[in-house]
């Protein structure tokens, strides 16, 4: 008899109201997904709102980060539909607060974590470490 287990894709399919959109989740593409995203979030507190070139500034880092995560022209299909900077930056932070659920999740899913969580509760309860046996 074989042994089945299904492996993952690390394709992310990403909808946004009527657009489709796909994130390529390779280990490598998602640590620099994740320095990029710290480094908007930086940015982002750093300016002042009330400057005009400030407003120009976010419009170019919003748009750098949508054409990053998702697709080269992204921004463009996405103001076209909705030409407002204040919205598109909360779909925004939408995205990556969803982007870093679905990073957790694929690094250690729900179900291993679970085993792993009863496996600690039955530990603590019996003083024991490492007990393991019959996951």
């Amino acid at each position: 008899m074989a042994i089945k287990i299904n492996l993952n894709t690390t394709v992310i399919p990403v909808e946004i109201g009527t657009f489709k959109f796909e994130i390529n989740m390779t280990d490598e593409k998602e640590k620099a997904f994740q320095e990029k995203i710290n480094d908007f979030l930086k940015q982002a507190q750093t300016l002042n709102e009330d400057q005009p070139e400030e407003e120009k500034a976010l419009r170019n880092m919003v748009e750098e980060m949508f054409d990053t995560l998702l697709e080269n022209g992204a921004f463009e299909k996405l103001y076209n539909h909705t030409p407002n900077i204040g919205i598109l930056l909360g779909v925004l932070m939408d995205l990556i607060a969803s982007f870093g659920k679905e990073a957790r999740n694929r690094v250690i899913p729900n179900s291993a974590l679970k085993v792993l969580e009863k496996k600690v509760k039955k530990s603590e309860k019996t003083g024991e470490e490492n007990e393991w046996d019959g996951l």
